[in-house]
């Protein structure tokens, strides 16, 4: 399976560190200590930031120092995101709204979808704070379906996944036993909400699409279960205001064109969903927390899901 990072740090023992003692910390002092921290990692990990800089060329441009000062910052948001593991996952609801800027942004479009009867499924990226954005979807009190891939044989992403479930909040691997595309294809038809991230590809399900100016791959997964079962599809996103400060922000619901023409129908959704993630990503450039080469087509395994998922559609 593809790895999305190189460094070691990715472990239970740096997880239960953070979440043991962060908490602990007065919240005014943990941006201070986020600074320091940011730029420690910004330092040892090489792989990741020139990742970050090759990243920021296509996205933002200008000069290799500016660049690097951003990716800086990129480093910073992650210890928003990662701190964020401290309160998030057993928030209460009351408690998840006052992290928020606008509270009830982007929820009327979300209750729009689900009167329509197929569930609805929701686009987003490894920008901002995704994992909020899970706890977010909540609110609706249906439950809420995460396809996301766990990296096989890490104790520390089955400890992340597993912080990240509740009653309501079910998280589906993509890539566990070859049912996920079936299990979410179940949860839209019982017009329940399925989340997924839909800016790194795993399977050779995808197709090429100008972003940043340049060509890169995108999964097409989430639109060909968009036309499987009749859900529409809402781009969103939960981005950093702060220190564990976010707004949400959500494009108009993508419903695909049923033209007989498969293939055109799901780049027309894809199209959409990518030009509002190129917009958002063009703005808030440090939260976009990919430290891989983006524009680098990674080495990905061949998957029949997809073909599943149509013949028992």
């Amino acid at each position: 399976m593809t790895r999305w990072y190189q460094h070691g740090y990715h472990t239970t023992l740096s997880h239960r560190l953070v979440f043991g003692i962060i908490p602990w910390v007065p919240k005014f002092l943990q941006p201070l200590i986020a600074l320091v921290t940011a730029f420690f990692f910004f330092c040892l990990l090489g792989d990741e930031r020139r990742a970050l800089v090759s990243n920021l060329r296509e996205i933002v441009g200008g000069s290799t120092l500016a660049r690097l000062w951003k990716a800086y910052w990129c480093f910073y948001s992650f210890c928003d995101f990662m701190v964020s593991y401290c309160y998030v996952p057993r928030a209460s609801h009351a408690d998840l709204l006052s992290m928020l800027v606008s509270p009830y942004a982007g929820r009327a479009d979300i209750e729009e979808c689900l009167r329509e009867g197929n569930g609805v499924i929701v686009w987003t990226a490894h920008l901002g704070n995704w994992e909020l954005a899970s706890r977010l979807l909540e609110l609706h009190g249906r439950p809420v379906n995460v396809a996301r891939v766990v990296e096989q044989g890490n104790p520390a992403e089955a400890m992340l996944r597993d912080m990240m479930s509740n009653d309501l909040l079910r998280v589906v691997q993509l890539n566990d036993d070859g049912t996920a595309p079936l299990r979410l294809l179940h949860a839209l038809r019982c017009n329940e909400i399925v989340a997924i991230q839909g800016d790194r590809v795993y399977q050779r399900f995808s197709e090429a699409r100008s972003f940043c100016g340049s060509r890169a791959e995108f999964p097409l997964g989430p639109f060909l279960l968009s036309y499987v079962s009749g859900a529409p599809v809402l781009p969103g996103f939960v981005v950093r205001q702060g220190w564990l400060r976010y707004r949400v922000i959500t494009g108009k619901p993508l419903r695909l064109p049923q033209t007989g023409n498969r293939e055109r129908d799901l780049q027309a959704g894809l199209e959409q969903a990518v030009r509002l993630l190129e917009e958002t990503v063009r703005t808030y450039p440090d939260q976009w927390l990919n430290f891989f080469e983006f524009w680098t087509k990674p080495t990905i395994p061949s998957a029949a899901s997809e073909a599943n998922l149509v013949a028992h559609g």
